[in-house]
């Protein structure tokens, strides 16, 4: 139990620094804000509001060069999000 914890743990703290470190040299590309993601993760039959998910949102939605994988490596592996969905989510944060 606490290894998965900290495996989730150690991923968004991996990803974020990632985005972070990326995000100030694009900070002026970014121009969405990933609420379609959030919404959409929020909405039945996900039902799915997380830190995790609306971090994968933020970072799909960054416009960065790697934002979606980004997008797609929290959702799937951190949040443990479905394929289907993730693959939907991260395409709603780029929009």
């Amino acid at each position: 139990m606490n290894r998965t914890i900290t495996a989730r743990i150690a991923g968004v703290l991996g990803a974020s620094a990632l985005a972070l470190g990326g995000a100030v040299l694009a900070a002026p590309a970014a121009q969405a804000d990933g609420a379609g993601c959030a919404n959409y993760l929020a909405q039945a039959p996900n039902s799915r509001s997380t830190t995790d998910g609306n971090l994968a949102c933020g970072l799909g939605a960054a416009g960065l060069p790697v934002s979606d994988e980004l997008c797609e490596l929290v959702l799937g592996n951190v949040a443990q999000v479905n394929g289907t969905a993730t693959d939907t989510a991260c395409k709603q944060a780029k929009q």
